[in-house]
């Protein structure tokens, strides 16, 4: 049609005898044939764009991975997602109560269930139960050993240590800011936020390693000093940072994750990590030893421990530190040579329970 307009429109200015536009009838030709190769080229490649989409978008799963686990839904919904992405593969997550998953394996009501992610203290658990896999792998080879079972039967892939978060106003007014857990407990013009022990794991760690490295009784005297100063126990991993970052505590005992979260949204706060040593969640992983997909299983721990999972992560807000020292990720942390105390799997849950009752009695309820 494009070769007629250009002889119709030829002829027409030829019959009028104009010199002056025969000049200009080749211009016109090539840019009329220019412009109808543009539009040629542009609607094939998208029709070939929309081609490869359609077909990304239809492959087929070819295998499903089943996994226990007691870290959040949300935080389980991405993690699924983001590996379905990349190794195709799909993870079905069952979010359980720590005492059920542990109750499943004791009597083997664990039907199809490949892996558990969840607390490093529940894959122990796990382990004296003989369910789960001795597994090794080079990436799992470089995590510390304090990030791991001797016998490899599982592996932490991130932790949440336990940090002083204190309000930058008291930091600029005040030249002394305590740096350890007796120098908190010693100072008498301070308001501290906690979360209550009583609600929350990742808050009564800080007991229970306390307890391991001081000392039960030094602990409660300890804990009893720093209840002395105590303005609010909270219900949530939140509520004391956010305390502190509204001017209404000076400092909060508090995870790091849930810091990093105010921080990134501006709030006035900073993060200080004790010099005598911190608590730590570890959130660990483990393959089940009746699994029929070992390598499947295995593939996934090493993903787990690679970058591409903690940006998608920190792109959400979960804020853990990964537990390969070798990772990007890993190394954006400033606080990762931050001192630890003593592990606090030496107690079973017969001895964590009596340490938790001793505060309630000795230190929560009293005036």
């Amino acid at each position: 049609m494009t070769l007629i307009a250009c002889f119709l429109l030829n002829k027409e200015i030829i019959s009028t005898g104009s010199e002056s536009m025969r000049r200009y009838i080749p211009l016109l030709i090539i840019g009329l044939c220019i412009v109808f190769m543009v539009l040629a080229t542009l609607l094939y490649t998208t029709q070939s764009v929309g081609k490869k989409e359609q077909a990304n978008k239809f492959i087929p799963v070819t295998k499903t991975l089943t996994v226990y686990t007691t870290i959040p839904v949300e935080m389980a919904s991405i993690i699924a997602s983001e590996y379905q992405k990349d190794a195709n593969i799909q993870v079905n997550f069952i979010p359980i109560a720590k005492e059920d998953l542990i109750n499943n394996f004791q009597h083997n009501n664990i039907k199809d269930v490949d892996m558990v992610l969840a607390d490093s203290t529940v894959l122990e658990e796990l382990k004296s139960l003989n369910a789960l896999t001795s597994n090794i792998s080079e990436e799992e080879d470089i995590v510390k050993e304090r990030f791991k079972d001797n016998n490899n039967s599982w592996i932490g892939v991130w932790y949440d240590p336990i940090v002083f978060c204190y309000n930058l106003d008291y930091v600029k007014n005040n030249w002394q800011i305590p740096l350890t857990w007796n120098d908190l407990a010693q100072n008498n013009n301070i308001k501290i936020a906690m979360t209550d022990f009583m609600v929350a794991s990742a808050a009564a760690n800080v007991l229970y390693s306390l307890s391991q490295d001081k000392n039960i009784d030094n602990t409660m005297l300890l804990m009893q000093q720093i209840h002395a100063k105590v303005v609010r126990y909270a219900k949530y991993l939140s509520t004391p940072v956010r305390m502190v970052g509204m001017g209404e505590a000076d400092v909060a005992i508090a995870v790091q994750s849930e810091t990093l979260r105010y921080i990134n949204d501006n709030y006035p706060i900073s993060i200080i990590y004790p010099k005598d040593g911190t608590a730590y969640q570890l959130t660990a992983v483990g393959i089940v030893k009746d699994s029929n997909q070992q390598v499947e299983a295995n593939n996934f721990i090493k993903w787990l421990l690679g970058d591409d999972i903690q940006i998608s992560l920190q792109k959400n807000r979960y804020y853990y530190v990964p537990t390969n020292y070798t990772s990007l990720t890993y190394k954006e942390f400033a606080g990762k040579n931050i001192r630890f105390l003593e592990k606090n799997t030496i107690f079973d849950e017969n001895a964590k329970k009596a340490i938790l009752d001793e505060w309630v009695t000795n230190v929560r309820l009293k005036n």
